[in-house]
């Protein structure tokens, strides 16, 4: 039978979650697949042993051929499907972790997702994600009125005697003139005298807009003054007797 060559194909089972072979044409399928569509594709539960176990031959033969030759095209072959395959795996679960999160965004606010047939991994990281968005949301906007349990008013004890109409209370309302704090004009004892050394530039005051020019000698509140002289923009005067 010189010449002639015996090719094996399995059945054709793609149809069958489950059933169908991981070699480098179904890496490729599945990349392309995930990278052009919004939605997951869906895969057998043990996808991910089986591009395991896909890549652990890949690892041996290449090791094997390149310890007989590292540059027979047979080694040089199956080391960059070796790199393509890995670095597509990488790819493939970043796409689906991807559209996985959106997915159990949606879930965690309450709305109902339809999730495609997940591979092992992915089923449990699926429900990991959904649990931990519910959990961060209750931790968000805190406990809900209805969290805790009212006692049924059946095994409530109950008064004796008649029980007395509560009128509601009314509520009041308040005005906004209502809140506001009348300003307390300050008193005469609350004044200095003070020479002013300089032109100040017009400042407002409590109850007055004040223009101070140089050599000016005028009466002003303790708090102003004090600035004032702080800066070095005014002396106070002291005086014998009460200022009039």
């Amino acid at each position: 039978m010189r010449g002639d060559a015996i090719i094996y194909r399995p059945p054709d089972t793609r149809g069958v979650p489950g059933e169908e072979d991981v070699n480098f044409e179904r890496v490729t399928k599945v990349y392309r697949e995930e990278s052009g569509k919004k939605t997951l594709v869906n895969l057998e539960a043990d996808f991910y042993d089986k591009l395991a176990a896909y890549i652990a031959r890949l690892d041996e033969g290449a090791n094997a051929e390149a310890q007989k030759d590292p540059n027979s095209p047979k080694a040089l072959l199956l080391q960059d499907e070796l790199r393509k395959v890995r670095k597509r795996r990488d790819q493939i679960f970043t796409y689906r972790e991807r559209k996985l999160a959106l997915l159990a965004s949606s879930s965690a606010s309450g709305a109902e997702v339809e999730v495609p047939h997940l591979t092992t991994q992915e089923s449990a990281l699926f429900e990991t994600m959904v649990a931990l968005l519910k959990k961060s949301r209750a931790d968000a906007f805190g406990p809900l009125p209805h969290a805790v349990e009212a006692t049924p008013s059946s095994e409530l004890p109950r008064p004796k005697g008649p029980i007395p109409s509560k009128e509601p209370e009314r509520m009041r309302v308040v005005r906004a003139e209502d809140t506001k704090r009348t300003p307390v004009a300050p008193s005469l004892k609350d004044h200095v005298l003070v020479h002013v050394l300089e032109d100040i530039p017009p400042f407002a005051g409590i109850d007055t807009t004040y223009r101070l020019k140089r050599e000016d000698v005028v009466t002003l509140p303790k708090t102003i003054a004090q600035i004032l002289v702080n800066r070095g923009k005014a002396r106070i005067v002291t005086v014998a007797g009460p200022v009039r």
